[in-house]
């Protein structure tokens, strides 16, 4: 059973993603793709004392634009989003060790939001210890416009017979095509699992679906690791394929 999960490349990702690093042979992150407004691909929320507030790389758009071809806006300012994190997590344990991952991306110069994603995300990924590889679907040899036939072709090129899909595919992914295309759907449903660690902030109450920076803070690189493993490895022990019976 080899897995696949595909998303567009997050910025700083919350625990779902970086759990699909661990669960998933590959994750394809969808460049080819038009960039819209609102997403996750150039922010993410991490906790302040303030409360929840949005860490934003500004980009310059255009009509039509491709999530590759988005580049990032001069105005972006990678000391003071790094600022920003310390001093919101300056009580946790674990800030230097997360912005010792965080700097050199952020300040390598990048200029476009797609090289900053997956860069950032190549590191978290190493920082962590996850196993899956990161593909750019604009690597990969599609050309199907339905969403379904691409999530299947993208499943093929990466050798994939399972997806490993969130709730919010559901309103439009068809099993059953996918099926015809020898690929099964393993359906992760994060959210509703998110685990709870000894956030900053605590008189706030703890807040989910965070960026991973929240986490590594809190935890460290090594411990936000044993978190996603041992989440995961439960989920998959209660989600096991039952066992025919005679």
């Amino acid at each position: 059973m080899t897995l696949t999960y595909v998303e567009q490349p997050p910025f700083a990702p919350w625990l779902g993603f970086c759990e699909a690093l661990f669960a998933c042979d590959t994750v394809a992150l969808y460049d080819d793709v038009p960039y819209t407004d609102g997403g996750y691909q150039n922010r993410n929320r991490i906790k302040t004392a303030d409360g929840v507030r949005w860490l934003t790389v500004p980009v310059t758009r255009a009509p039509g634009q491709l999530i590759r071809d988005t580049p990032i806006a001069p105005a972006f300012d990678p000391d003071s989003m790094l600022r920003t994190i310390r001093l919101a997590y300056a009580r946790t344990p674990h800030v230097e060790e997360a912005l010792h991952v965080l700097r050199p991306v952020l300040g390598a110069g990048h200029t476009w939001l797609v090289d900053l994603n997956l860069d950032l995300l190549t590191q978290l990924s190493a920082a962590l210890g996850a196993p899956a590889r990161l593909r750019l679907t604009s690597e990969l040899p599609i050309d199907a416009a339905d969403k379904t036939l691409r999530l299947a072709g993208i499943c093929e090129a990466t050798g994939a017979d399972v997806l490993w899909a969130g709730s919010g595919t559901r309103t439009y992914l068809d099993t059953t095509v996918l099926a015809e295309h020898g690929v099964s759907v393993r359906w992760n449903e994060y959210a509703a699992r998110h685990p709870v660690y000894q956030q900053a902030w605590g008189r706030q109450g703890f807040v989910p679906n965070l960026s991973v920076i929240d986490t590594v803070c809190a935890l460290g690189w090594a411990g936000t690791a044993a978190l996603l493993r041992t989440a995961l490895h439960t989920y998959l022990q209660q989600h096991a394929p039952k066992e025919a019976t005679t």
